[in-house]
């Protein structure tokens, strides 16, 4: 028992390292995007995560609006968006087999250019008709 416990621990120490280690290039690579193949995919694929994140937040708070009914219908039509966000960004950019180093930057912004006007549209329903405040 006590070896499971250690190796478990070793296990979290390892990746906790990585994590670490991965922030640390992100952090870097985020102060010139631009730079190089890399940078620009990790900076597209750091972009997409933030406003999926921002998309959560929409989603929960439109949910949280919602009777029993809103909220079937609601995770039912996120599912089938998140559905065609993925088949969409598949048709415009084919498969990672497929392609070179430039796919993840192609992939990501696709991501992110739905997730951004999904996000919109959620925010927008969330206000009903009368509208948004800023």
């Amino acid at each position: 028992m006590k070896t499971h416990h250690l190796l478990a621990g070793l296990l979290l120490l390892v990746g906790g390292a990585a994590w670490a280690q991965d922030q640390a290039l992100l952090q870097e690579a985020l102060k010139d995007c631009d730079k190089n193949q890399l940078t620009m995919n990790m900076c597209a694929s750091h972009r997409y995560a933030t406003a999926d994140q921002k998309l959560n937040q929409q989603y929960k708070q439109l949910m949280a609006q919602q009777d029993a009914t809103g909220k079937q219908r609601l995770r039912d039509a996120q599912r089938a968006w998140i559905s065609f966000r993925d088949k969409d960004c598949l048709a415009n950019n084919g498969l990672r087999e497929e392609s070179g180093s430039i796919w993840p930057l192609l992939h990501f912004s696709c991501l992110e250019r739905h997730t951004v006007q999904r996000s919109e549209d959620l925010k927008l329903q969330a206000c009903g008709m009368e509208g948004c405040g800023k």
